[in-house]
């Protein structure tokens, strides 16, 4: 019995060092359908702004999807800039009240109230990037791409929203490079 109580202390424990996942929403100022049939594949980068490794994940990401980084004149230029990123909180209000009646056992009926603890912060981050995409021979295209993470309590931190935001961004551009 001893060792099944400390077993589950410990699972218990373990069980709330989870990394907690941060959800993000993107959306663009401007619908980008490419309609070009874009013949070699071949893309180059040029990012701002962003961490060092956004430019290599990129270009990995358009590598798994059939594309080829260009030595020499791109069928693709992506031009990407991080306008900003920046920290936003807000209060939510925790105020509530109950009531509550019941009864049990014999003769035992009564009835209480509770107040809520009051208020409480809420963290999110949000961001905007510049997509420009250049196909050669073709069209041009440009967007904005706004991101909002969800608010939450715990607050997240910078490099994890970073890392958040660049994923959702990476995603966003193969599935316009790819045609939905």
């Amino acid at each position: 019995m001893k060792n099944i109580i400390i077993s589950l202390l410990i699972a218990l424990t373990f069980i709330g060092c989870g990394k907690s996942i941060q959800t993000s929403y993107l959306s663009t100022s401007e619908p980008i359908f490419i309609t070009e049939n874009i013949k070699g594949k071949s893309f180059s980068i040029a990012s701002q702004n962003f961490t060092p490794n956004f430019e290599q994940n990129l270009s990995q990401a358009l590598e798994k999807n059939g594309y080829k980084k260009a030595i020499k004149n791109p069928d693709i230029a992506i031009k990407i800039a991080l306008n900003y990123i920046r920290k936003n909180s807000d209060i939510r209000n925790n105020n509530f009240m109950e009531f509550g009646f019941g009864s049990g056992g014999f003769r035992r009926i009564g009835f209480g109230s509770g107040f809520g603890g009051g208020y409480e912060s809420e963290y999110f981050y949000d961001a905007q990037a510049s997509l420009y995409i250049a196909i050669n021979n073709g069209k041009d295209y440009q967007t904005n791409l706004n991101l909002q993470s969800q608010k939450s309590s715990f607050d997240y931190g910078l490099n994890q929203t970073k890392d958040n935001f660049e994923s959702k961004i990476i995603d966003k551009i193969i599935e316009i490079l790819n045609g939905f």
